[in-house]
């Protein structure tokens, strides 16, 4: 713990010499491409997303997965690039490209040394332009994904958070269905359906690229658009309309599963991330778990001795988001278990948070929000990910500021807003 304060006064005292300069500034590419930079001066070191708004959430429940298995074919070879000279050149310039598939946006990461970001971002953008959708890749990459889905089984988070989903959410909803898709989805996918979704995503407005790292703005903007300025956008962001959750009973709903121990997850039904309580419920979640201090784990691992693992969950959706707390323990102690969350959920309802742990709570996100801000990489997936989700580039240096502002009184009428409704409950019962 004593380690811990001093990287963190450490952190507090000299974070904006860690980050490098704070040095903001955004521009359009010649195709209107958004592209939002970060200067830094401490590191050679560059990282840059490029994300579309297009991605699971706009898949036909009957493609589950496609998303994900495009993006990994792409990455295997380009029609210029085989696989084995794809993989050679990214690594003979020390870079990293990786793909990022969310439920409400997709792209890439390119990882570099600044002395290499025009080599890179040309291999980047043959990637993404001359995609060869060579089928033996393909169905290479998809006996791979169908193998980790059954690997996935052996795990019981996985396997609770599967049926959670599936529970929790209309069927029909992309967000209950797993972002890499299910074997018989997979199975019936086509290299047509592959380059109908690569059209969608790059000819769609709304992409945007973030760029963090040590280089001139000049060198910057004319390399962009020298190998992005190229995407054809010729079309807008469709407007899809979701289907509505089911009705809550407030029952359990009881899974049998092959494991030894049991699962437990109670979750109510939350607004997405652009609604007024989002902020008050993200400190709501750190005050339950996040942490080995947090209620959850004070109350139901440390006192009572109840859990493998606990936690809460409140995940930034664009639609509909749930509050999750989940728990792993033995089978005899189900019943004493739900006690315990149905108390600590009613405690939160109607007894005001303490000032010292409200304060303890702000202290650790300070800590916690500059440790995940020490890289250029984390730095480029918070702004863009903030700026995908609509809240703006610029809320990652507002979210600190709009944590600290909480009070007892928001945190107390948020919690009987959303914890006094009826709540989705999954038990995963040893067979």
């Amino acid at each position: 713990m004593k380690h811990f304060i001093t990287i963190l006064l450490s952190l507090i005292l000299f974070g904006s010499i860690s980050f490098g300069g704070t040095k903001m500034e955004t521009f359009n590419l010649n195709n209107g491409i958004k592209v939002i930079f970060k200067q830094t001066k401490s590191v050679e070191i560059l990282c840059l997303k490029l994300h579309s708004p297009i991605s699971v959430l706009q898949e036909d429940s009957s493609k589950s997965g496609v998303t994900s298995l495009l993006y990994e074919t792409m990455i295997k070879s380009t029609n210029k690039r085989s696989v084995e000279n794809l993989a050679t050149d990214i690594e003979n310039l020390g870079s990293s490209i990786s793909s990022d598939i969310e439920y409400d946006y997709s792209g890439w990461t390119l990882n570099c040394m600044s002395q290499y970001f025009d080599e890179s971002c040309e291999i980047l953008s043959d990637i993404i332009l001359n995609p060869s959708f060579d089928q033996k890749e393909m169905d290479k990459e998809r006996e791979l994904m169908i193998q980790a889905i059954k690997l996935s089984r052996d795990n019981i988070k996985s396997v609770a958070g599967e049926q959670f989903a599936m529970g929790f959410y209309n069927k029909k909803h992309p967000y209950s269905k797993k972002r890499a898709g299910t074997e018989e989805t997979l199975k019936s996918l086509t290299q047509q359906d592959l380059k109908d979704v690569y059209n969608n995503i790059y000819s769609t407005k709304g992409i945007v690229i973030t760029v963090v790292g040590n280089i001139k703005k000049s060198v910057l903007k004319k390399t962009l658009n020298k190998y992005f300025g190229r995407i054809n956008l010729t079309q807008e962001k469709p407007n899809i309309i979701l289907p509505n959750n089911p009705s809550r009973t407030g029952e359990d709903t009881v899974v049998k599963s092959k494991f030894n121990q049991a699962f437990i997850i109670y979750a109510y039904d939350a607004p997405d991330v652009l609604d007024q309580d989002s902020i008050t419920l993200k400190m709501i979640n750190l005050v339950l778990g996040a942490r080995m201090t947090g209620r959850l784990f004070i109350e139901l691992r440390e006192k009572l001795g109840l859990a493998y693992e606990v936690n809460s969950t409140y995940p930034s959706r664009t639609d509909k988001s749930y509050f999750e707390i989940y728990i792993g323990l033995d089978k005899k102690n189900i019943d004493i278990t739900k006690q315990g969350i149905e108390k600590i959920m009613s405690d939160l309802c109607n007894t005001k948070i303490t000032d010292k742990e409200l304060n303890d709570t702000k202290n650790f996100v300070k800590g916690i929000y500059l440790l995940a801000h020490q890289s250029v990489e984390r730095q480029a997936y918070y702004l863009s990910a903030r700026e995908m989700l609509g809240l703006g580039y610029e809320y990652d240096d507002k979210y600190i500021d709009l944590l600290s502002k909480v009070t007892s009184d928001d945190i107390i009428k948020v919690a009987n807003k959303y914890f006094k409704q009826k709540p989705y409950k999954l038990i995963l019962m040893p067979n």
